[in-house]
């Protein structure tokens, strides 16, 4: 991105070097270096911005619930100036602190000031965390406002539940993605929407597009895909199943629509015709390519879909040969990044309204 800020920054360089030579005396050396210098800072932190806003993205990371903590504490009796760091129900007052006063005689005012204090409603409160070996610990919403009352949503819950957690990341990949496609032009994206966390810590990663199943079929499969994300989450793996009607092409419209899928993705499409197996696509930026062949060849093995079958298949291919490819072997797809368009814009107003601007500025008024 550095070049370019230099790109834009040369243009604007010359334009308040032609205003030295005309200005001369009255733009003074010291103007034209703090001008200068300010605007290459400026470019510079533009460019990195808009490099860092197309290569953000976030990954899904795998792990398991390690412990249920339903806590409860007791409250803050009376009124009270500062609020608890545990209970959280309480009503407010405003009570007289003090009055400052300002100016003399006729123009003298004065400000009385308040301070806030809190009553706790409750004499304790309970809540109710759900601990897991991601960094992330969760709190279940509470179904009354004192928590006496366990939620559903807390009981349902079991140590070693599959859980899921979105984590920001530099992906390289995502900011080169149009260089990486553009050999083929022919290919048009999907509209389908990469999976999301929802739920605390749940993410659906089976999705089924242009084939018939039933609502219990996609629950299910859903259910055993995430125990599967569980299993092989010390690889750093994050398994997505597509199930699909369409033809083979579909696989590569896939990968374009989620900008040739996250770092630590297993993306198996399953390609179906009627009860068969028609074909299967399995990519990955795994460092050993042997995780894909053998989820691809043991699939299609199987003739018809059988999808404890399938999950055995994965699940076992990835502990065997998954290896994770760090980010880094990907920097130098940065040369290949194009800033966003909006920098190109903020880029254009520094050019032509604020350098002009900056330069008469400095002309008319001595700042240095």
């Amino acid at each position: 991105m550095g070049l370019y800020a230099l790109l834009f920054f040369i243009p604007a360089l010359a334009a308040m070097a032609i205003a030295k030579l005309y200005f001369h005396w009255k733009y003074t050396w010291g103007e034209f270096a703090l001008q200068a210098s300010g605007t290459l800072v400026v470019l510079f932190a533009l460019f990195f911005a808009g490099s860092a806003s197309v290569t953000h993205d976030t990954q899904l990371v795998n792990g398991v619930v390690t412990d249920l903590v339903p806590r409860q504490e007791s409250c803050p009796a009376g009124w009270r100036d500062f609020t608890d760091d545990f209970c959280t129900e309480y009503t407010t007052r405003s009570v007289y602190s003090h009055t400052t006063c300002s100016g003399t005689g006729s123009n003298k005012t004065c400000t009385r000031h308040y301070d806030t204090e809190y009553l706790y409603i409750y004499p304790w409160e309970r809540r109710y965390f759900v601990k897991t070996d991601l960094p992330n610990t969760y709190e279940i919403s509470r179904v009354d406002r004192q928590g006496a009352n366990e939620p559903p949503r807390f009981a349902e819950i079991s140590i070693g539940d599959p859980v899921a957690q979105s984590v920001s990341y530099t992906n390289y990949i995502k900011g080169a993605a149009a260089s990486l496609f553009a050999k083929d032009n022919s290919v048009e994206p999907v509209p389908i929407a990469y999976p999301q966390v929802q739920d605390y810590y749940k993410a659906n990663r089976v999705i089924i597009t242009g084939y018939a199943a039933t609502n219990e079929f996609y629950t299910q499969w859903n259910k055993s895909i995430s125990t599967v994300n569980a299993n092989i989450r010390k690889t750093g793996a994050n398994v997505i199943v597509v199930l699909t009607g369409n033809p083979e092409i579909f696989a590569e419209s896939l990968a374009r629509s989620w900008q040739a899928h996250n770092i630590n993705d297993v993306i198996v499409v399953i390609g179906m015709s009627e009860n068969n197996i028609a074909w299967v696509d399995v990519r990955s930026w795994s460092d050993n390519s042997l995780v894909n062949v053998e989820i691809k060849n043991e699939i299609l093995n199987l003739k018809t879909l059988d999808t404890q079958a399938v999950d055995a298949i994965i699940e076992s291919a990835v502990l065997d040969h998954y290896d994770l490819k760090p980010m880094e072997d990907f920097e130098y797809l940065a040369d290949d990044i194009a800033p966003p368009m909006w920098a190109y814009i903020l880029a254009v107003i520094v050019l032509l309204i604020a350098t002009p601007a900056v330069t008469y500025l400095f002309h008319k008024h001595d700042v240095l």
